[in-house]
């Protein structure tokens, strides 16, 4: 009886691990489409194909050329993030069926198959801000392609008897795929030189000339191909194909799990001579499929902030303001309850403790439990309620700070989102310098044509317009955008149109070249707060305003105050505003005499109260319970939220 239990269960866990790697697929796939939706389009964003044989010249220029176009034909439906991921989930997979048909898996060491699938994902999913540094932005396809491709020679070699077809075999293939498909080609050819070396039908001295015949291959023929390219390093040679980034110490590992995915066909090649069925192993198969999962959910880059920039970024490029202001609140909202478990617990653990220095590890513990949005987060806010002319009213009633990202190091905010807000803001120059520093360092992109079309629109040169245009006709879902947009470049009535109607009013300053030095905020900061000379509008004096309050500059705010003043005559003056009037009046003197409403005097009177009954120790430890009574007051933006770090 215990025997035919124990065959029942095996029986039942066989069927099992045969269909775990399909739904592990299948919620792979939900979790693509529901969690990274906004970074699979970030990704094809900052990619892109065109159905024209000039780019395909282009992309082959060096070894590996063939397959990043192929990563980047399949990129293109990133665009549809569930089609993307579906076609890139289903292209994993196949990596499963050939790994167990290559090396001829027994049932209980299939779940090895699983472990390149965990590698390409974790390879994928753990960029985070590194997608903003890659120099080549096929890699979320072009690695599960070329390990594919991998698996020709292996399967062509195990049909080729004689030793010296099989050198044949891999000369060919060498030299024939390395300028295709770069690194993967080699990695076919050490697979297959290991897989006859373990083949038995074959003298071990014919075994051993296969075997130096492929590495002589993987070292010389990158050598000698390296003589007919002018386009990559030397040293460059035997990454191509991989994922190209910057050469800083950090990024090196977003290669890793690629590298070790190639690294493993060889291997198994080898460990696959002595793997035997002997029952189903329920336990080995078990810890490769568990330890797998969790490495993915580890690695798996998990943060709310980032998302949020993606979606409000993805936002803005379709000019949808209150979208922006929706994803923005309800970030904010979502972690209400987890900030309130936060203090509460936080509370309960200072109770008693006199000790200062106790005191201050349990807040920096419990600091970064509370939400704080990004600066990236914040300007994305500020410039979309500057297009609904809401900055002065709302800005300040918001949750504000500066959470680093969350990042080994930080991505410039340039490299990030510099395009969209230098070109938001009117200015145009720095907008097309980084255009062009983008185009030169990562190639160009389907997110740098649209900018830089749109830029030539609004500065009037429609040739330039329509050269970019042209590219954008000829990429599979961008046609409509760009039909429209040519619509747009060909009207007399710019100041008119979305989104240059609300950008032309805020370049009305000296128009002349000037250098940010890579940090997008502080440029914006000088831009607002210098005195210009020339009459600026309504909506520069807005701008202008906003920036002043931002910064906690009281003599700034006070010469932008007038401006604004001056430049939007009988209307109501906004709360914040009048709330930082009442504030800096306190603070320096009754300087201005300026109306404020009753309700804001009242206001502040209470917050003065409140500041002599609870008084603030450590900005860090009262900036919550402050915030729940003051937060959408100018007052509390002005003291608690402090030393913010541009980058």
């Amino acid at each position: 009886m215990a025997l035919v239990t124990k065959n029942k269960w095996e029986g039942l866990s066989g069927r099992l691990f045969n269909v775990l790697p399909y739904i592990l697929t299948i919620l792979l796939w939900l979790l693509l489409i529901t969690q990274g939706r906004f970074f699979l389009k970030k990704v094809e964003d900052l990619s892109l194909f065109m159905f024209d044989w000039q780019y395909f010249n282009e992309a082959i220029r060096i070894p590996g050329g063939l397959l990043g176009a192929l990563g980047s034909f399949f990129t293109q439906f990133l665009y549809l993030p569930w089609l993307g991921s579906l076609i890139w989930v289903l292209s994993l997979l196949i990596t499963y069926a050939l790994t167990v048909k290559a090396f001829n898996l027994p049932d209980q060491f299939k779940a090895l198959a699983i472990i390149p699938i965990a590698l390409f994902v974790i390879g994928n999913m753990s960029l985070g801000y590194g997608v903003f540094i890659m120099r080549e932005q096929d890699h979320f396809f072009a690695p599960v392609l070329g390990y594919i491709a991998s698996f020709i020679p292996l399967f062509a070699i195990k049909r080729t008897k004689t030793t010296g077809n099989r050198i044949l075999l891999l000369v060919i293939w060498t030299v024939i795929g390395f300028p295709l498909l770069g690194t993967f080609a080699l990695t076919g050819t050490l697979t297959a030189a290991c897989v006859t070396l373990m083949d038995q039908q074959i003298l071990r001295g014919k075994r051993l000339y296969v075997l130096a015949t492929g590495i002589a291959l993987i070292i010389l023929v990158p050598l000698v191909a390296y003589n007919f390219y002018t386009s990559y390093r030397l040293t460059d040679s035997w990454y191509l194909g991989l994922p190209s980034i910057s050469e800083d110490l950090w990024t090196r590992a977003i290669r890793t799990p690629f590298q070790l995915a190639l690294l493993f066909l060889p291997v198994m090649a080898i460990a696959s001579h002595w793997f035997k069925e002997n029952g189903k192993n329920i336990i080995f198969q078990s810890s490769i499929y568990i330890i797998s999962v969790a490495a993915v959910w580890a690695f798996w880059f998990k943060d709310d902030n980032f998302r949020t920039e993606l979606a409000m970024s993805e936002a803005i490029d379709r000019f949808e303001w209150q979208e922006v202001i929706d994803i923005y609140k309800r970030a904010v909202s979502s972690h209400a309850k987890s900030d309130a478990k936060a203090y509460s617990e936080r509370t309960a653990k200072l109770k008693g403790v006199k000790d200062q220095n106790t005191i201050n590890e349990i807040i920096d513990a419990y600091n970064g439990r509370f939400f704080e949005p990004t600066r990236t987060m914040v300007l994305y806010r500020d410039i979309a309620l500057l297009k609904m002319d809401l900055a002065l009213d709302e800005a300040f009633t918001m949750k504000d700070g500066g959470r680093p990202q969350k990042s080994r190091t930080q991505v410039p905010m340039v490299l990030q989102s510099g395009k969209q807000l230098y070109f938001q803001y009117g200015l145009p120059n720095l907008c097309y310098r980084w255009c062009i520093e983008d185009a030169v360092e990562h190639g160009w992109s389907i997110g740098t044509l649209k900018y830089m079309s749109m830029l030539s629109v609004l500065t009037g040169e429609k040739e330039m317009a329509m050269k970019f245009l042209n590219k954008l006709d000829k990429t599979l879902f961008h046609k409509k955008w760009s039909k429209d947009n040519r619509i747009t470049a060909t009207t007399e009535q710019i100041a008119e149109i979305t989104p240059y109607n609300k950008i032309i009013p805020l370049m009305c300053y000296e128009d002349n070249m000037t250098n940010d030095m890579g940090k997008c905020e502080s440029h914006l900061i000088r831009h607002f707060s210098n005195n210009h000379l020339i009459e600026t509008t309504s909506d520069f004096n807005q701008a202008s305003l906003l920036w002043a309050m931002r910064i906690q500059s009281i003599p700034v705010f006070w010469n932008k105050l007038i401006l604004y003043l001056n430049s939007t005559p009988g209307n109501s003056i906004p709360r914040s505003i009048q709330e930082a009037i009442i504030l800096y009046n306190s603070l320096e003197g009754q300087k201005e005499d300026l109306p404020v409403d009753q309700t804001v005097r009242n206001s502040y009177d209470t917050f003065t109260q409140y500041v002599e009954r609870h008084p603030v120790r450590s900005l860090t430890e009262s900036s919550y319970p402050y915030y729940q009574k003051f937060g959408k007051t100018f007052y509390y933006y002005y003291y608690f939220v402090r030393n913010l770090q541009t980058y």
